[in-house]
């Protein structure tokens, strides 16, 4: 019986010590910050607005799974995302029976970084993130379909920095 207590005690600590912890609350931000700001990311590539979809993806997923607020200018913030769009391609991968291409993939890469005002200092730096989107079109209207994966693909991409910012992965 009492080697099953010191068991069950052995178990228990270990557990404490697991490092489990939910996730997506910004316990790894500093403590002092309230607010950050999050500049339109710089488009390096062709792709027109491309930045405007990961920049608003962006802002919304902080809002949504941070306790941080978002300051309207870098001056006004504790925090401050820059990024920039460093790649954008569209590629056919599949073709119809007639030779035209029914299946896309896009592809991102991007660079961002998180700065701590108050140092100066990179809390987080992320170079060459590279994210895809597949999307699957039955018609001639390339365009239309690629403005739906784009947006798919910020969403995944703002999901995918915000947990690694917020959870220092």
């Amino acid at each position: 019986m009492k080697s099953l207590v010191w068991l069950l005690l052995a178990v228990s600590v270990l557990n404490l010590q697991c490092g489990y912890r939910l996730s997506g609350r910004g316990r790894n931000l500093p403590p002092e910050a309230g607010t950050i700001a999050i500049p339109d990311f710089k488009n390096e590539t062709s792709r027109q607005q491309a930045e405007q979809f990961i920049t608003f993806a962006v802002r919304e997923e902080f809002i949504r799974r941070s306790r941080l607020r978002l300051a309207d200018s870098p001056g006004a913030a504790d925090l401050v995302l820059e990024g920039s769009i460093t790649a954008f391609t569209v590629t056919p991968i599949s073709y119809s029976e007639a030779g035209a291409a029914n299946l896309y993939e896009v592809r991102l890469a991007l660079d961002v970084r998180l700065i701590d005002m108050k140092t100066n200092e990179p809390f987080y730096q992320g170079t060459g993130l590279s994210f895809r989107e597949t999307y699957e079109t039955d018609s001639a209207d390339f365009f239309s379909q690629e403005t739906g994966s784009l947006v798919k693909i910020a969403a995944r991409f703002a999901s995918s920095i915000v947990a690694s910012i917020l959870e220092n992965f």
